[in-house]
């Protein structure tokens, strides 16, 4: 019985440190090519909130968030981050997002000209090199 606990307990140790010393060296990497997870921006934040946070973020929608979660944005990898961005600019450019259904229920939270132009310019700043 000592003997199971035993290697049990030194096979969770060596997890541990695998996993403790991973993290560092993909930090690192994302720091020496330059590509760095972004934050939102105030202004594209506030109009994320107003269109785009009740289905796509926590609370929201399942499905909607399975498409991006802006509630997990700093979790996504810089490349998933402008994947992501560039689709959203993308759908709301041809006004498949928000939804029809939402914005004739909500017309105060259909973007604007301006709004689209920042998203759009917002996503199109965060393009990561290409390795």
């Amino acid at each position: 019985m000592k003997k199971n606990t035993m290697v049990t307990v030194a096979f969770a140790v060596v997890l541990f440190y695998t996993a403790f010393l991973a993290n560092p060296v993909c930090a690192q990497a994302a720091q020496k090519t330059g590509d760095v997870q972004k934050p939102i921006p105030a202004e594209v934040m506030k109009f994320l909130e107003k269109s785009c946070m009740g289905c796509h973020a926590e609370g929201g929608s399942k499905m909607a968030m399975s498409v991006v979660n802006i509630s997990s944005w700093d979790k996504y990898s810089p490349e998933k981050q402008a994947a992501k961005a560039k689709k959203m600019g993308k759908m709301v450019t041809k006004e498949k997002m928000p939804p029809k259904s939402f914005r004739s229920s909500n017309p105060d939270a259909v973007p604007t000209k301006e709004e689209i132009k920042l998203l759009c310019d917002w996503a199109n700043s965060l393009q990561v090199a290409k390795k």
